[in-house]
């Protein structure tokens, strides 16, 4: 029966119009992962100052990376900060002429991931940025490196002129800096650009893909209305249960098999293209003030759970509505509604910030949550707002089944 619930998706018109467009989705987003056409631009620099994509352009990429592999101690820290100052000093370095900058930074390649973190860590405030940072430096130790990242949250949070001192409690500043003072450093540096490209983009396709989704399982209790089919549905032996239990059963696999084939074909295109390395990588290496101490493979598994979690549930509330309005198009907005709510909310207030920010939406946007400050705290005990969203999705995606299940085995013959 679930085979015969699949064949009348897959059956219309619509179903296969759905099908071919999330396909056509997938291939889209490997393609511009791969050349670079997404968040993070994968280019090569000549020594001519001219751009240069493709897989020679990341090859050339990787190999300057790989120069600068190690860890991120006292000494590569010199060398990073004495090569970027005999590059500035060249002509090329102090030239206005477009083309001339363009092949000094040519040859910042190397280690720019790690010229951006001395940007980050010797910023003149937690909340201020100053690309030419780092040209300003000509002596650095490892010890202020690192520390100036927790000294800057510490000032932030409890300066009083600034909205971070009355945005978080006593108990929740003390987990923010602990948090920042359990990440072992020093770092180890790698070339990790396939990782940081899939993770940068990893929320759009699950966050197309369950509106393509929704639209393929908003009919599927509804139409046996809208086809006034339901009399001979609720008449048979079988209707009200195992009928009942297969149409869940099947919205559930449609969005199992198209998740994880969609994800997993994108994330070993993407690696495959750009290269495995750098996985056991700190993510503070591209998100410097991120809570969450992982890697980069670990930041990974989290994106595609979180993502499949938020698609299940976003899944089977659509189905939920579906039995509940006997309405395909109010069951296919439910989760345009819930994506896109939450742009029009944010800000507004501190407490709906953190309503948002623990929306099932939160969960397709993993990485690009972990560079925020989204706290909870629940009888006295703090947690990061993904902590808790993560559980709690799983929670009601379970207990909406057998709520899915009754709605519509009771639905009356009309």
């Amino acid at each position: 029966m679930i085979r015969y619930e699949l064949k009348k998706i897959f059956g219309s018109v619509g179903g296969k119009i759905a099908l071919g467009l999330y396909i056509a989705t997938v291939i889209l987003s490997c393609f511009l992962a791969a050349n670079g056409f997404m968040n993070v631009d994968v280019k090569w620099v000549n020594e001519q100052g001219e751009s240069e994509r493709g897989f020679q352009a990341v090859q050339k990429l990787r190999e300057a990376r790989n120069e600068w592999e190690g860890y991120l101690d006292q000494e590569m820290l010199t060398k990073a900060i004495q090569e970027n100052s005999r590059i500035n000093a060249t002509p090329e370095g102090q030239s206005s002429n477009v083309q001339k900058s363009n092949i000094a930074y040519g040859w910042k390649q190397g280690f720019s991931p790690i010229r951006e973190m001395i940007n980050r860590s010797y910023s003149v405030g937690f909340r201020t940025y100053d690309y030419y940072r780092a040209d300003r430096i000509s002596v650095i130790k490892e010890e202020t490196f690192y520390g100036n990242r927790t000294r800057q949250l510490k000032d932030w949070l409890y300066d009083k002129t600034d909205v971070a001192y009355d945005l978080y409690t006593e108990a929740e500043k003390q987990y923010l800096i602990g948090q920042y003072e359990k990440l072992e450093t020093p770092f180890y540096v790698d070339y990790h650009d396939g990782w940081y490209q899939f993770l940068e983009n990893a929320a759009l396709l699950p966050m197309l893909g369950i509106l393509i989704i929704g639209y393929m399982v908003a009919g599927i209790f509804s139409n046996e209305f809208k086809w006034k089919a339901d009399t001979v549905y609720f008449s048979t032996l079988l209707g009200r249960n195992k009928a009942t239990s297969s149409k869940i059963k099947a919205g559930l696999l449609l969005v199992t098999v198209l998740y994880w084939a969609a994800m997993l074909i994108y994330s070993f295109v993407t690696l495959g293209y750009l290269g495995f390395e750098g996985g056991n990588c700190v993510v503070q290496l591209r998100v410097w003030k991120s809570l969450y101490n992982i890697t980069f493979w670990q930041a990974w598994v989290l994106t595609l759970i979180c993502g499949y979690i938020g698609n299940l549930f976003l899944t089977a509330l659509t189905m939920f509505i579906s039995a509940k309005t006997k309405s395909s198009v109010i069951a296919v907005t439910t989760p345009f509604v819930i994506m896109f709510i939450p742009s029009f909310l944010q800000g507004m207030t501190d407490w709906l910030d953190t309503v948002i920010a623990m929306m099932p939406v939160s969960l397709l946007e993993f990485y690009q949550h972990l560079g925020t400050f989204n706290l909870i705290t629940i009888f006295g005990k703090v947690f990061r707002v993904m902590d808790v969203s993560l559980p709690l999705y799983a929670i009601l995606t379970v207990a909406l089944v057998p709520v899915i299940y009754q709605e519509f085995r009771r639905k009356q013959i009309v």
